[in-house]
């Protein structure tokens, strides 16, 4: 762990000093009071220069191994928040000699902290791989380390100096998997293997969970302890995987023998991804042999009704719904609801969402939906559609959200934003701010230890309250830390408070960068604090398993293009982590995304989230035959479709936390057939 280098702080503490500077003068009592403040936030920054070059000292004695310069350092830094990194710094230096007394009053003195629960990981993996296994025993927690390695060297010690039966039964359970477990496993399992723990059954229930992971290599390894007549029914079941067709010879696959029904239940699956039909017409001849229980039968049916959508089969979903009047699928449903209104048959619209759950037929969307399916089909002008049409409109119209907005411009009323700040006094903000876990959580984040800080967060917050919960959320946004502000408050469960949930980050920022692009473009500021919001909840340094890097959420290879193109300075990848650099390239990004789809901005928004090559080929598909939100709800990929209906609700509400007002759709995109 790196620490941020004195000309940083120094930089800091200029910006600082700069930015009190700049206030207008005053006078009289007011000048006297304000002089008093800056002077306090003067010595304040100088005091944390001071305290973070400090700590850059010490672990400049740790690396030179100067005891008696870190322990001045220690003395002087003695209310310093990080004070705990800089022991944990020492021992691990020194942890191959495995310092014992140390490492105990370290633990002692942190235990359940962020920084001892990561000491007695590493110290952990340090008499793991040594096969300290007594000392092991001491140190491991099973009631909150998940890591499979060490779960593997606490099975492994527990087997040879602890309870040997509770030892086999977690070994048991890590050997049942459907994939390859750590080298460190191995000595557990060899052991327990040795002592006859591995039967006939579990070695085929292992094969047959390693084959419905689609791990054929490791299923034909475990495949090798079966006997001759279990082997060959293994090979059958790795034949059946890639030819499911095969399970259609129903007397060869009606048998006696339990395994056949496993080998039977993974070709149904795998037969229903390439043919739901031919799925279905087998799964009633096998239903008929194999005593399926009532769980088994509901999970293979939602399975088959899922592939029925995939494949573009309404028919053949309608029919199987209709000949298992018991089964229901909530996302079979929205299919089929989804798929009624890409036809435009209002009538099955209605059909379907009066055939969900009560709970969701409540939901704004529905009620949006079903009032819609009522005004299309009232063709005739009937009052008392109009009227339940009216009110389910009003319903739906009530609530903050996308289809909340939807309705409100149907009934041509004002939207709904039920803005009510969280209940917090300042005491409450003063009292949580003070603990120890989120002061190092504050002074990680100051100095650039931005994973760390959000660990030490995440551990001084995963027991709060949700009133707790709700004044983190004061705290984090006071500190500039949106991403955790708007985590905190989500975690509360109290979604009414729009300055946290919705905060003006990075404005200035923002503003430059929007009002650079002109005015023939859609884009505003607006429309760039939705996409950041929904990218990354402000998190600057967010990066995604993909490779996409910062607030907007941009690759590498996007970003460099848009650079070329937009001629904004750009060399490496590490750029999108400065907010400045995200935020301008994305917005170009944006920007161009809007000119080539008409200054649509939820056609661009799309784009932005599934590529706009994929939003070319769903507008090709369509061919400019449905209204806009038909397109919308429609999208094929549910993720897009949620994205795009965040983009357009949140472009709203941060026209409203701005203090203007923005339509959810601009009339050239209400009116556009798509």
């Amino acid at each position: 762990m790196s620490i941020g280098s004195k000309g940083l702080a120094i930089i800091l503490f200029n910006l600082l000093v700069g930015g009190l500077a700049a206030v207008p003068p005053l006078a009289g009592a007011e000048a006297s009071a304000a002089g008093k403040a800056q002077s306090s936030g003067v010595r304040e920054a100088e005091a944390a220069v001071a305290q973070r070059q400090k700590l850059q000292d010490a672990r400049m004695a740790i690396a030179h191994n100067d005891q008696r310069r870190l322990k001045q350092l220690k003395k002087e830094l003695k209310d310093y928040p990080l004070l705990p990194y800089i022991d944990y710094w020492n021992i691990s230096k020194n942890l191959s000699r495995l310092p014992y007394d140390d490492i105990d009053a370290f633990l002692e003195k942190y235990d359940g902290t962020a920084v001892g629960d990561w000491m007695r990981i590493r110290v952990l993996r340090e008499l793991g791989g040594r096969d300290r296994f007594r000392d092991y025993l001491r140190y491991y927690r099973p009631e909150w380390i998940t890591r499979t390695q060490l779960r593997c060297y606490y099975v492994d010690a527990l087997s040879r100096y602890g309870d040997k039966k509770e030892a086999y039964a977690l070994i048991e359970e890590l050997w049942t998997v459907g994939a390859s477990q750590p080298k460190e496993c191995d000595p557990a399992f060899n052991r327990w293997i040795a002592d006859g723990g591995l039967t006939q059954e579990r070695t085929w229930k292992r094969h047959a969970l390693s084959i419905s992971a689609g791990n054929l290599d490791l299923a034909g390894y475990i495949a090798r302890k079966l006997d001759k007549d279990r082997a060959r029914r293994a090979e059958l079941m790795r034949e059946v995987y890639r030819k499911p067709e095969l399970i259609l010879n129903y007397d060869r696959f009606t048998r006696k023998e339990p395994e056949y029904r496993d080998i039977v239940s993974i070709g149904l699956r795998r037969l229903a991804t390439q043919n739901a039909q031919k799925a279905e017409s087998a799964w009633q001849r096998y239903s008929a042999s194999y005593l399926f229980s009532e769980e088994e039968s509901d999970d293979f049916l939602r399975y088959l009704a899922l592939q029925f959508a995939r494949q573009d089969d309404q028919e053949g979903l309608k029919a199987l719904i209709k000949s298992s009047p018991g089964f229901f699928d909530l996302r079979t449903s929205e299919w089929l609801i989804r798929q009624s209104l890409r036809e435009m048959d209002w009538a099955q619209v209605e059909f379907w969402i009066d055939r969900l759950p009560a709970d969701e037929q409540n939901l704004d969307r529905w009620l949006y939906w079903k009032a819609r399916a009522i005004n299309e089909q009232n063709t005739k002008n009937d009052p008392a559609r109009r009227a339940q049409a009216d009110k389910l409109l009003q319903k739906a119209a009530a609530e903050r959200s996308y289809y909340g907005f939807l309705a409100s411009d149907t009934l041509q009323r004002e939207y709904s934003f039920v803005d009510r700040p969280v209940p917090i006094t300042p005491k409450q903000v003063d009292e949580v701010a003070a603990r120890p876990g989120m002061q190092r959580a504050r002074e990680l984040q100051a100095i650039g230890e931005f994973y760390h800080a959000r660990r030490e967060w995440d551990y001084a917050t995963e027991k709060m309250t949700p009133e707790e919960l709700m004044t983190a959320g004061k705290i984090a946004s006071a500190w500039g830390w949106y991403h955790k502000s708007i985590q905190s408050i989500l975690a509360a469960n109290y979604l009414d408070d729009l300055e946290l949930r919705f905060p003006l980050a990075f404005t200035d920022i923002v503003s430059d960068v929007a009002s650079n692009m002109g005015k023939k473009t859609a884009l505003d500021s607006y429309l760039v604090l939705a996409v950041a919001r929904q990218e990354s909840h402000f998190s600057h340094d967010a990066k995604s398993h993909a490779g996409a890097m910062g607030l907007m959420q941009l690759l590498p290879s996007t970003a460099a293009a848009t650079a070329r193109k937009a001629g904004v300075p750009y060399r490496r990848s590490w750029d999108l982590l400065n907010p400045s650099t995200n935020i301008t390239l994305g917005a170009y990004y944006l920007n161009s995304l809007l000119n080539r789809f008409d200054n649509n901005r939820f056609l661009a928004a799309a784009a932005y989230n599934a590529g706009p090559t994929r939003v070319a080929g769903w507008l090709k598909d369509t061919g400019k035959k449905l209204p806009f939100d038909v397109w919308i709800e429609t999208i094929p990929y549910s993720e897009t479709r949620k994205y795009v209906q965040n983009v357009l609700s949140y472009s709203v509400i941060y026209a409203y936390r701005s203090g203007d007002k923005a339509p959810l759709l601009t009339k050239t995109e209400a009116e556009s057939r798509l």
